[in-house]
């Protein structure tokens, strides 16, 4: 591929990767409160906040109308350079069972060459468990719930070791079958790189393929189309307290307000507002928390409808 041709193609998305080197002024750096703990009925809940990063209102609301998107930036005193956003894993624990959803962008020592391009992946997820005691050896299962770079990268060590080597992995057939024929082709290579490094290889895995679909004891996939074609949310609990973990169906509190704004980030617009609504009935019917991936860490709240506008509200 020509030096120009691979930039261009690839620009948006090493522009949303943690590289160093390519774009240091887009690292924002790790924050002091990167652990939170909390109980999700029977589970032991640990989320880790693996890196910080920032984007652009150009990207998380590409079809906002200026005026009014103005406002809301105002509203939530965010500049449109600089939208802060966290990579976040989640430990459950229960029993012997260890199960990590999502694994982060990944840690690498030396420069990743791809393309004749070099950038060095500084997520925090592994010094975080070691922090907290988890030994990786004894995690059982890992969910993937897409296979975009902030939530695969972390599946093998910078030098191509499993981190998870005990784990099964679990994550939609359709996400699988994406990534892997033709309808992938129009893709950012670097995505096509990252999955091809952390997913490909994977020999243990279990291909989900209903909705609501049991994963172990307590924890459920919803299928959540849109983002991406297998892209998955997480019921996590038991009839007494249950929570949803959105993945990105939604990046910012304002998604759940501006139900129609899109994102630069979305495979299919379409049913990416179908999966917000969804998601947002779910959650509000059903009285369960909701845990999002790049909220305010740790992304934990809840929803509340008035007429016909959603609102976000940060768990105090």
């Amino acid at each position: 591929m020509e030096r120009r041709k691979f930039i261009k193609t690839n620009a948006k998305a090493m522009a949303t990767l943690p590289i160093l080197n390519c774009y240091p002024k887009l690292i924002t750096g790790l924050m002091d409160d990167n652990i939170h703990k909390l109980n999700i009925g029977t589970f032991k809940c640990t989320i880790y906040k693996d890196l910080m990063f920032k984007y652009e209102a150009k990207d998380y609301f590409a079809n906002a109308e200026t005026n009014e998107l103005d406002d809301y930036l105002n509203q939530y005193k965010i500049s449109p350079a600089n939208i802060p956003s966290p990579y976040i894993s989640m430990l459950l624990q229960d029993g012997e069972r260890n199960i990590l959803v999502d694994s982060g962008i990944g840690f690498s020592e030396t420069p990743i060459n791809f393309k004749g391009k070099e950038f060095v992946l500084k997520g925090q997820l592994s010094n975080l468990l070691k922090k907290d005691g988890v030994d990786k050896t004894k995690i059982t299962d890992v969910i993937l719930t897409h296979f975009h770079p902030d939530h695969i990268g972390g599946v093998y060590t910078g030098n191509g070791e499993l981190n998870y080597p005990n784990a099964t992995f679990h994550f939609h057939q359709k996400e699988w079958d994406f990534w892997h024929s033709s309808k992938s082709d129009h893709q950012p290579p670097l995505f096509k790189f990252f999955v091809e490094k952390n997913i490909t290889p994977l020999k243990n895995i279990n291909l989900l393929k209903e909705d609501f679909q049991t994963i172990c004891p307590g924890i459920k996939s919803v299928n959540g189309t849109g983002h991406t074609e297998g892209q998955i949310g997480l019921i996590i609990g038991d009839k007494n307290e249950q929570l949803l973990y959105i993945s990105d169906a939604f990046l910012h509190p304002i998604h759940i307000e501006k139900i129609d704004w899109q994102t630069s980030f979305d495979l299919d617009h379409s049913k990416a507002k179908k999966t917000r609504l969804k998601f947002l009935d779910l959650a509000y019917s059903n009285n369960m928390k909701i845990n999002a991936f790049h909220f305010n860490f740790p992304g934990i709240g809840y929803v509340e409808k008035h007429k016909q506008i959603w609102k976000w509200n940060y768990e105090k």
